[in-house]
């Protein structure tokens, strides 16, 4: 566990170092995708790369497969006998299967032979980390293997099994969790992999409006299928802001009107997070942060402005008013000098 950590660890500083001067997408980290059936397809949603880091290259991630090809698949299997499982996706998030779990509750697949000789790799939000299942005839022979869901980790993280035995993922964390199949961040299947039979490739008809929940902000992105990953599309973005993200995803699939939502939360997939969160051993400004102080500067100079020019005016209206009343004053003294003179000129007359 203190070895996987570590690598994990290790693998996200790499990122973090490379990601910016060579323009990748992965932080090689990921914590979750959400996983849902909409219709006759199902969706895996989340960021490109998990965590997702304020100010770095991302994007939205969402895999298409299709029920009713996954279903004729299986015909097809049980026609020819093929059970190589070569056409079995382990690379997407989701692939083999998606598991959501309340606190204390359990989740459970069952591999059969046609995952004979494979490894399906696995992890669960918001478990940072990764496991794996090796299938094989030699492996031990039990029914079922309980792989148990900590804060820190799987226990086991690695498990070997026949074909036909059941996986029971159980969540031992206070909080609710997702456990699915798939690496820990998005990868590219080998080179002359096939494809998965269900993956629902070749679609143009699809946008994703993104929206940053604290500022309501949206934007509508055009979905472009992830080279080398068929029923994989992205559309990425650098996102700016922290916080939670809603993705909408409105058109049509195969001539099926779609408009479905999902937004990050803590049993969905990840927020974004504050750069600042993981800089290491100074704390860089933010682009917002800056921008947040130069606008807050802006405010306060226009309003120490406006306040001066608001005095200066009570300073010029206060001066005239003074001028004015002296001028009465002044008129009035010349008058009473006046009347006291005709007043003394009455007397002497008398």
């Amino acid at each position: 566990m203190f070895l996987l950590g570590w690598c994990t660890r290790a693998r996200l500083l790499l990122t973090i170092l490379f990601a910016v001067p060579l323009g990748l997408i992965g932080t090689g980290i990921a914590l979750a995708h959400e996983g849902r059936d909409v219709g006759d397809y199902n969706f895996v949603v989340g960021f490109i790369s998990e965590p997702a880091v304020e100010g770095m290259l991302n994007g939205v991630s969402i895999r298409i497969t299709s029920a009713k090809a996954d279903d004729h698949e299986h015909e097809d299997d049980a026609a020819t006998g093929d059970g190589t499982g070569t056409e079995i996706d382990l690379f997407s998030h989701g692939g083999v299967f998606v598991g959501e779990l309340a606190a204390g509750a359990h989740y459970e697949f069952t591999f059969s032979s046609e995952f004979d000789d494979l490894t399906v790799p696995f992890h669960a939000h918001p478990v940072e980390a990764q496991g794996s299942i090796m299938i094989g005839h030699d492996k031990p022979a039990v029914d079922v293997i309980v792989i148990e869901i900590h804060e820190n980790g799987f226990e086991p993280a690695m498990a070997m099994i026949r074909p036909d035995t059941t996986i029971r993922f159980e969540n031992h964390m206070a909080e609710p969790t997702v456990v699915m199949s798939g690496p820990l961040s998005e990868v590219t299947a080998p080179e002359g992999a096939p494809a998965a039979a269900n993956a629902v490739t070749g679609l143009t008809t699809l946008q994703v409006e993104v929206t940053h929940m604290a500022s309501l902000v949206s934007q509508v992105m055009s979905l472009t299928e992830a080279f080398g990953n068929p029923g994989q599309y992205r559309a990425e973005f650098i996102p700016t802001s922290p916080g939670g993200y809603r993705f909408r995803f409105f058109g049509d699939i195969e001539g099926t009107a779609i408009d479905e939502t999902f937004e990050s939360s803590n049993t969905t997939f990840d927020e974004v997070t504050p750069a600042s969160e993981i800089q290491f051993p100074i704390r860089l400004t933010a682009q917002r942060e800056t921008e947040n102080a130069a606008r807050g500067a802006l405010t306060a100079a226009n309003e120490a402005g406006s306040d001066a020019s608001d005095a200066s005016s009570s300073a010029s209206t206060a001066k005239l008013l003074g001028m004015i009343a002296l001028v009465f004053a002044l008129v009035g003294l010349a008058l009473g000098g006046a009347a006291f003179r005709r007043s003394g000129s009455r007397s002497s007359s008398l």
